[in-house]
């Protein structure tokens, strides 16, 4: 064993794993969503609009080490990641002192596209998922040491977690849940301890509570009451595309085992106790797992919202069934099976303009960007002072970091439509009498408004219009307009 308690086997998988990462940062392109991400950066604050900070924090850290660059974005989701899958091994090494299974627990959870994917595409769920890992940690070392002062680290590291996210306040039920399940640890819920952890906790997060009450609130609603009042009736609709994407997120082969361990682990709890160690990790899950399978009889659940729920019950199902001694004939073929699931996937991603309809998110922009700084160049020699506009603000974040010296952008609010956090930057009204370049995609999500957005201008005009095509099909077409005198939203 190592300094860390960790073998060098396991260390051999997980650095592995990491230099994959790595190299995946370097080759996959960026999507819309992390080039908003990185545009929150461009601008660091104590919060945003759509989400706590924690994630772009680490992103203005990894672009100002490794440059302005789609390897410097996503540099700041391998860090996360490494440091996840740490935790994941001295915990289980610690819960179960068991060197084959926490080598199992590496190979298996790597070869999930869920513990994959946010490890070279930076997202909230990253930071997210590395503190719940160690706040989870934290509240082992509670249990086992019996010492106060991991309370206060488990409330740093939750504060932390809700920095990153604000499903991250799904820990809280789930510690508790713990708490009650667990007889030997039932006790300090007499105590003051977890109560003064919870304060900590929101003396962490207290950035973004300073930025919601300089802004309205206007992010908790966002992601709350918002939410709530946009839910249907109830119906299988959603819950259908749910099981969809769970099954792709986690791959067949893993969706089966979870579907596996959930008839023939979890009834156990009931049955038998299980150790200090399992409860804590099915509490973990217990409570964000059921939670969101029952809010898609309602609405969309995305299928990232559930990153936080799975990693703890696979290494629970993982114990079990090699400790009933099953076939790992099984086993391995599973792993296979994902990795190959995994890597179609990633070639898929990998392959230039690939026409996959709404799904390609990422091919055309760095041409469209070129041809976009050309038409500035000349405007700009003309002294009309162009500004760039689109949309849609995912379209917008691509652009500002394509186009050279990565230069302001604007959105939808240019028009008057919401455009979330760039509606907390630049007014438009300051690009009064300044000349607008209108960049449209063609995709559903993006669909163009002339008729919303040429009132704003004297006159609208093409003057471009890139095709992108392959194996014969239609990947995207992307129009440029130039929108003569901005009269700003005052009068609208």
């Amino acid at each position: 064993m190592t300094k860390l308690g960790l073998s060098n086997r396991v260390w051999q998988i997980l650095l592995g794993f990491t230099l994959l990462r790595l190299i995946l940062a370097f080759i996959t392109p960026l999507t819309p969503q992390e080039a908003y991400y990185w545009s929150w950066s461009r601008a660091l604050d104590w919060s945003y609009f759509d989400h706590p900070p924690m994630a772009t924090w680490l992103i203005w850290v990894t672009t100002h080490l490794f440059g302005q660059t789609i390897f410097g974005i996503k540099a700041a989701s391998v860090l996360y990641y490494l440091g996840t899958y740490i935790i994941w091994g001295k915990l289980v090494q610690e819960i179960f002192k068991d060197d084959r299974l926490t080598c199992w627990v590496m190979l298996a959870l790597n070869t999930t596209i869920i513990y994959e994917l946010y490890g070279f595409v930076i997202s909230p769920d990253s930071p997210l998922l590395m503190f719940w890992s160690l706040t989870i940690f934290l509240i082992w070392r509670v249990a086992k040491t019996g010492s106060v002062k991991y309370w206060y680290l488990a409330g740093v590291a939750m504060g932390l977690t809700w920095l990153s996210k604000y499903s991250g306040i799904f820990l809280v039920p789930s510690v508790f849940l713990f708490l009650l399940l667990s007889r030997e640890n039932r006790r300090w819920l007499a105590t003051p301890h977890p109560y003064l952890a919870s304060l900590v906790a929101v003396v962490v997060f207290s950035p973004v509570l300073f930025w919601n009450a300089s802004h309205e609130w206007v992010s908790l609603a966002f992601q709350g009451s918002r939410r709530v009042s946009s839910m249907d009736g109830w119906g299988l609709r959603f819950f259908g595309e749910l099981i969809g994407s769970q099954m792709f997120m986690l791959t067949p082969f893993f969706f089966g085992f979870l579907i596996w361990g959930i008839v023939r682990v979890i009834p156990n709890v009931l049955k038998k106790p299980f150790s200090t160690g399992e409860l804590l990790l099915f509490a973990s899950g217990g409570v964000l797992l059921p939670f969101f399978v029952l809010v898609s009889f309602k609405t969309l659940v995305k299928m990232n919202w559930l990153v936080p729920a799975y990693w703890a019950w696979l290494i629970l199902f993982l114990k079990y069934y090699l400790a009933e001694n099953r076939s790992l004939r099984v086993l391995k073929t599973g792993l296979a099976s994902a990795l190959i699931f995994f890597g179609i996937g990633l070639a898929v991603i990998l392959i230039p303009n690939v026409p996959l309809g709404d799904g390609n998110t990422w091919s055309g922009w760095k041409k469209t960007a070129a041809r976009v700084d050309e038409i500035l160049q000349r405007e700009n020699d003309a002294n009309s002072k162009a500004f760039v506009f689109s949309t849609n603000y995912k379209v917008s974040s691509l652009l500002r970091f394509y186009l050279p010296g990565q230069p302001e952008t604007f959105a939808q609010n240019v028009f008057g439509e919401g455009a979330l956090q760039f509606d907390y930057w630049k007014s438009p009204n300051e690009l009064r009498g300044r000349t607008g370049i209108l960049v449209v995609d063609d995709r559903r999500e993006y669909r163009f408004k002339q008729d919303k957005i040429a009132p704003y201008f004297d006159s609208m005009e093409m003057i471009a219009d890139l095709t992108f095509e392959n194996f014969g099909q239609h990947t995207r077409r992307i129009r440029v307009f130039r929108c003569e005198n901005y009269h700003g939203l005052a009068a609208y």
